[in-house]
């Protein structure tokens, strides 16, 4: 009897390990990452002052909110960062990993554009 239990609950543990094998291979998730205003990755002029220093914002777990601690940190009436750079930090866990992103930019005030 002991023999047909251990068979059975060997059976059981392969089967439960295999499950969760295939549930981990299929799942998935998606994320809305950023929505923007403007965005480029090529050089653009702008006329615009930067007698602003470059300002860090805080670590947040999304871009959005990494660039909305940048533009509050520059201070009142910042709406905007120009030469920007965002940072994904990720610290490994046992299961899961934490994803933290921080932002650094020089900030604009875009009621101030030059204009042209």
């Amino acid at each position: 009897m002991k023999k047909h239990n251990l068979k059975l609950s060997s059976k059981l543990i392969g089967l439960t390990i295999i499950f969760i094998s295939i549930m981990t291979l299929v799942s998935s998730c998606s994320d809305r990452i950023l929505d923007f205003t403007a965005i480029s990755s090529k050089n653009v002029t702008l006329h615009v002052k930067k007698d602003t220093p470059r300002v860090v914002g805080k670590k947040s777990p999304t871009i959005k909110g990494a660039i909305d601690n940048a533009i509050e940190s520059a201070g009142v009436g910042y709406d905007a960062l120009i030469d920007g750079v965002i940072y994904k930090h990720t610290t490994p866990c046992v299961f899961f990993d934490i994803i933290r992103f921080h932002v650094e930019g020089t900030p604009i005030k875009t009621s101030e554009l030059e204009k042209k």
